[in-house]
């Protein structure tokens, strides 16, 4: 047994916060997990790139995409990184934030989505940048400081993709498991209460999953 989780939204929706819960509560049911965020392989190439051809510097240790071409490019080792963790995991979150989702899901293959449960926090774009700027200010660490100058964050994270994730994700690309949508704009008690309800959902899926493999193999109907 393995799922994987996308965990989706502009910066400042919430996402860490859900992705941290959602492996904490599964945790406690004996799941071995881990997480992929793409910040980190972009910040990978952002060091890498010495000339300044793809990537710039901003402040607070951040960074602009020059050249966004290295954002699918990010998506692309998401997905082989994720391969690699769950050899020996039950569960790998997967954040990232992007304005357009069908556009970026693109860039996974069809089998990978096909099985994946996707968790879409929305949030409107000056209450995400307000919490992006609240979170530097009280950052202790390299993760929490904005990969994007203000500019632009307004202008990358303007489309909204409530709707879309809502009502065509799950048809266009083929998705068997949940998609769900939580708007992170009330309190923390009523997000985390969401958190949990989608982490019951998918235990009790996966856990029926694995009864039925079971007993299908004890059926001879299913090879180890």
């Amino acid at each position: 047994m393995s799922a994987k989780v996308f965990v989706l939204g502009r910066p400042g929706s919430g996402k860490s916060t859900a992705a941290r819960r959602l492996r904490q509560l599964l945790a406690q049911r004996g799941w071995i997990a881990r997480h992929i965020n793409d910040y980190e392989i972009l910040r990978r190439m952002f060091l890498a790139d010495t000339q300044q051809i793809r990537f710039r510097p901003t402040e607070h240790n951040g960074f602009d995409a020059i050249d966004l071409t290295v954002m699918d490019l990010a998506l692309q080792e998401v997905e082989v990184a994720v391969c690699a963790n769950l050899c020996s995991a039950d569960l790998a979150t997967i954040e990232f934030a992007r304005n357009d989702y069908r556009e970026a899901l693109q860039q996974f293959s069809a089998s990978f989505l096909k099985d994946a449960y996707f968790l879409f926090l929305d949030a409107d774009l000056e209450t995400c940048l307000r919490r992006v700027h609240e979170r530097v200010m009280c950052s202790s660490s390299i993760d929490d400081h904005p990969s994007f100058s203000d500019a632009i964050f307004r202008s990358y994270y303007q489309k909204e993709n409530g709707a879309y994730m809502a009502a065509c994700l799950q048809r266009e690309f083929c998705i068997h498991k949940q998609v769900r949508v939580i708007n992170n704009t009330g309190s923390l008690n009523e997000f985390m209460r969401c958190i949990e309800q989608f982490a019951d959902e998918i235990f009790r899926r996966e856990a029926y999953g694995s009864f039925l493999a079971d007993r299908m193999l004890a059926a001879g109907l299913l090879t180890e």
